[in-house]
């Protein structure tokens, strides 16, 4: 069976999570708009930096702070390469939870993000 537009790009989501290195949270984002991939992100130190599967974490008040989260990543991704946003609906997927944390939630509109489709191991 073919599957809809949000199955497809929540699986993309996840193996998109698969290359996560913070053991804490694997976590996957997919920017979508008119169902052509703009940008991905997940869970992990910037460039040059050293993972936390590599050297542990960072934990300050029970959160890793070596990682930029998925959806940070996703958007930076874009803007590094000048690829407009705007409009566009971002898919999370997460073996934690969702939604993503609250600057995460900020960060989605500042850019003008209008829809976020999330799934989490925990969903029923």
């Amino acid at each position: 069976m073919r599957p809809d537009w949000d199955t497809y790009f929540l699986t993309i989501a996840k193996d998109v999570a698969k290359r996560s290195t913070c053991p804490r949270a694997s976590v996957g984002t997919v920017i979508v708009r008119d169902n052509r991939i703009l940008a991905t992100g997940y869970n992990g130190a910037p460039p040059g930096e050293p993972h936390c599967i590599d050297v542990g974490c960072i934990i300050i008040d029970n959160h890793c702070v070596r990682v930029v989260h998925a959806e940070a990543n996703a958007i930076a991704q874009a803007a590094k390469f000048g690829i407009p946003i705007q409009g566009s609906t971002m898919y999370i997927w997460s073996n934690t939870k969702i939604p993503s944390c609250p600057k995460c939630t900020q960060l989605t509109k500042v850019v003008g993000i209008i829809k976020v489709v999330g799934a989490d191991v925990f969903r029923p």
